[in-house]
């Protein structure tokens, strides 16, 4: 899989529509040793509770990708409504959504001309 590699030496992968992947998927170990697969609680515009408005979570194991659409967003097509987290490792048992591991991350957003950039 290509990478990406942004001004301040951040290193993504590339998606399948030559976007950068925002983030990988953060992970964490469940109290009875299963895998755990946090996906981030809001959608990447900011506006919606993914838990609230509903979301889809589709992942790829050829593209190494998960992409989480937001289902309020979905119905605009000019905002760039899914968060696209690279896959780390084994499958998880379950995934919960969670925003507290994704604090730090600033999604990369897709401009309507197709240019990828890191909004502040």
């Amino acid at each position: 899989m290509d990478e990406h590699v942004f001004d301040d030496g951040a290193r993504v992968a590339v998606m399948y529509d030559n976007r950068p992947a925002d983030v990988a998927v953060r992970y964490r170990t469940s109290d009875i040793g299963e895998r755990v697969a946090i996906l981030p609680a809001t959608c990447k515009v900011g506006a919606h509770s993914l838990a609230r408005v509903g979301y889809r979570a589709q992942a790829s194991e050829q593209d190494g990708v998960v992409r989480v659409s937001c289902n309020a967003c979905n119905e605009n097509v000019d905002v760039d409504h899914f968060w696209a987290l690279t896959l780390v490792g084994a499958p998880p048992a379950r995934v919960e959504l969670d925003d507290t591991p994704y604090a730090d991350v600033v999604p990369v957003m897709v401009d309507p001309r197709g240019k990828s950039a890191r909004v502040p």
